[in-house]
């Protein structure tokens, strides 16, 4: 039986609400695959608010050209590529056909940064000399950020892993939800808030970032968009990845009356307000007391951010800005620009590559063996208690999930965690 034509999930560059899963024609009979080359289909992915990054900044951080779209099978108008693109997701593939030693076709499996489509595909790889760790070296793809060239290999096939004993498909889905997410925290954690001065890496970039600003003794962590899974992650990372010694005073986290309950649940805080409480809380002495107050903003609603920066500054108390993440919003380009420009002078825009690519640095194998550990503890110790996995099960049902995450109508978002298998 002839296999179903391939579709791909394809957006408006400019608008990525205008959406549309298109069916692609058939592609001709496939070429010798390169050398050290893998063909490569998308079987789980997972949706978030992190794919909305994704579309909002993908013009300035080159995401919609990691997987250009097939023009020769694309029909039109959608093979206008000046126009149409489309962006990726995390999660894992299988390996079609193979040609790089120790991976072999129908029983190894990839997670990494995936394309949104069903059609088979190819790309070049480089082992890295890390155990399971293999990069993509296309010369079209380098000017992303390492992150997203960096792939894991696993010995077995999606339907083995799928049927394993810890956890099997919902582990699948755990990773594909929140492994980078959880990857920024702990990184940031690790090496961002280094209390080690070899690991110490600026959140942002080679620039100078002493002890004392990595230092969080004593200190009180204000999160803005608590629910949000990098920001979970945070506030996990700093009570059960840090000695106590370098663990701060109080993990506060604010967030809307949608998803109190899920914060509030996570038992990750040791606080929780609404965004509106920023006038009462900075009257709080734990915050006159501490010995400095980091604000987080991991993506908080319009309004908020503004309203807590304003109220910390109304009480004469000194912060340090770290921004992380967008607000759950759909913007043209020329919209992302100019909230671009009006960002604060003193945000410290966060970047998950810099601090990852340190720990690999500084730790080569021993970075993947410790950080999966941690990784798998999370899993095993349940996640975040109050996220449910919902599961799709198709291209229409992940179009469905981008019309209803683009417009803000997914019904309780921070409970919930979006994946679908392809």
């Amino acid at each position: 039986m002839a296999s179903p034509p391939a579709k791909t999930h394809i957006l408006d560059r400019n608008n990525y609400t205008s959406h549309h899963l298109v069916t692609l024609s058939p592609a001709p009979t496939l070429p010798p695959l390169p050398p050290s080359s893998l063909r490569l289909r998308t079987k789980i992915i997972s949706l978030s608010t992190n794919n909305l990054s994704y579309a909002r900044m993908g013009h300035l951080l080159g995401w919609w050209d990691t997987y250009p779209l097939p023009l020769e099978q694309t029909p039109a108008p959608f093979n206008d590529a000046s126009k149409y693109g489309r962006i990726s997701a995390w999660g894992y593939a299988e390996v079609v056909e193979s040609n790089v030693a120790g991976i072999e076709a129908g029983s190894a499996t990839l997670y990494g940064y995936l394309p949104i489509s069903s059609e088979v595909w190819t790309v070049a790889v480089e082992q890295t000399g890390i155990k399971g760790q293999i990069v993509v070296v296309d010369a079209y793809r380098q000017h992303l950020l390492k992150m997203y060239n960096r792939y894991t290999v696993l010995g077995a096939s999606v339907a083995e892993l799928e049927e394993r004993g810890d956890g099997g498909l919902d582990s699948l889905g755990w990773d594909a939800l929140m492994l980078p997410t959880f990857g920024t925290a702990y990184n940031m954690n690790m090496y961002g808030f280094a209390w080690e001065d070899g690991n110490r890496v600026h959140p942002g970039g080679e620039r100078e970032w002493t002890a004392a600003d990595a230092d969080l003794d004593d200190a009180v962590v204000v999160v803005l968009n608590a629910s949000g899974k990098t920001a979970m992650s945070w506030a996990y990372a700093l009570r059960n990845y840090r000695p106590k010694e370098h663990q701060p005073k109080m993990i506060v986290g604010v967030a809307s009356e949608a998803s109190k309950a899920v914060v509030e649940g996570s038992g990750f805080y040791d606080k929780v307000v609404l965004n509106p409480d920023a006038e009462a809380f900075v009257a709080d002495p734990a915050l006159s007391q501490a010995r400095r107050v980091l604000l987080f903003d991991f993506g908080a609603r319009e309004g908020a951010l503004k309203s807590w920066r304003s109220a910390l500054s109304s009480a004469g108390i000194p912060f340090t800005f770290m921004g992380l993440g967008g607000e759950v919003k759909a913007l043209s380009q020329e919209e992302v620009m100019k909230a671009l420009s009006s960002q604060p002078s003193d945000r410290i825009q966060v970047h998950a590559d810099v601090m990852r690519e340190k720990g690999i640095a500084v730790k080569g194998q021993q970075y993947f063996d410790e950080f999966n550990h941690t990784w798998e503890r999370f899993k095993a110790t349940g996640g975040i208690r109050g996220i449910n996995l919902v599961w799709g099960q198709s291209l229409e049902d992940w179009e469905q999930g981008w019309e209803a995450l683009c417009h803000d109508k997914i019904p309780n978002m921070a409970g919930t965690g979006l994946l679908y298998r392809i």
